[in-house]
């Protein structure tokens, strides 16, 4: 089996051993999403696997009062209203058929059929590439759904590696356009705990990684599950205060932590 495959398998197996262990009375609680529940975090997963399965949502009128910056946003909704004609039990027994329609047909898929072109969230890419981009958003869903129910975990592991893996092919937008820090600017930022590594970013006409750095302005040392969280907007600075330690620069590397966020 392909390795990306086996590794999103990995992670809805994750999320099975997860979601027997939530007690009833808290799925329909407010979650850390804005307008979600703890049910709908699950309902976005199912919904979004269920569309890939060539199945359509709710096709009636969405709320007035929801700004929808995209489609895909629009379609999210869309499946949440679906989805949340269910009672608990129901959405678990369909998340749990789901995911074995899905990994039936994905451990189908042929090498050719991984190579294939098509729509992924960054444009035109492999369908490989679009797999990996489900895999850092089932883990991200994941620990939304823990971090809501104070069920922390899951914070190692080849799933963990593989989302933060779309982080690091994020690092030169995020030092670059987003904290803007200035040409000449070099940054190490290492993570500890589940899943450490570290990086070195120089910033020229843009920023890149690079393999080391002679002089560093800034460094950052960070717990991985808290970078992360802060890299997906999950979490702001105030969070992670006293959790980060900073040597150099203290005003760029406040900069860069305020603009780590990514995604929403």
């Amino acid at each position: 089996m392909d390795p990306v495959i086996s590794t999103l398998l990995a992670e809805w197996d994750a999320l099975s051993q997860l979601i027997t262990q939530v007690p009833e009375d808290q799925w329909l609680q407010p979650s850390i999403l804005p307008y979600w529940t703890n049910f709908d975090i699950l309902a976005h997963i199912v919904g979004t696997e269920r569309f890939l399965n060539g199945e359509a949502p709710f096709d009636g009128p969405l709320p007035t009062d929801r700004h929808y910056p995209n489609e895909v946003a629009q379609l999210n909704d869309r499946w949440l209203i679906t989805l949340r004609r269910l009672s608990v039990a129901e959405l678990l027994a369909t998340y749990h058929n789901t995911i074995a329609e899905r990994t039936q047909a994905l451990s189908s898929l042929s090498n050719t059929d991984l190579d294939t072109i098509g729509w992924t969230p960054i444009g035109q890419a492999p369908f490989r590439r679009f797999l990996q981009i489900r895999i850092f958003d089932c883990w991200v869903h994941e620990q939304d759904l823990r971090l809501s129910l104070g069920m922390p975990g899951h914070t190692s592991g080849v799933v963990v590696e593989a989302s933060i893996d779309e982080v690091e092919r994020a690092l030169g937008y995020i030092i670059g356009k987003q904290a803007n820090l200035p040409q000449g600017t070099t940054v190490e930022l290492s993570l500890t705990g589940g899943a450490p590594r570290t990086w070195h970013i120089e910033v020229g006409e843009r920023a890149r990684l690079v393999p080391a750095l002679a002089n560093v302005t800034c460094r950052l040392q960070i717990d991985s599950t808290l970078f992360m969280a802060l890299a997906c907007g999950r979490i702001d600075r105030d969070h992670a205060d006293g959790s980060i330690t900073i040597d150099g620069d203290q005003t760029l590397a406040d900069h860069i932590i305020d603009n780590l966020a990514f995604t929403i």
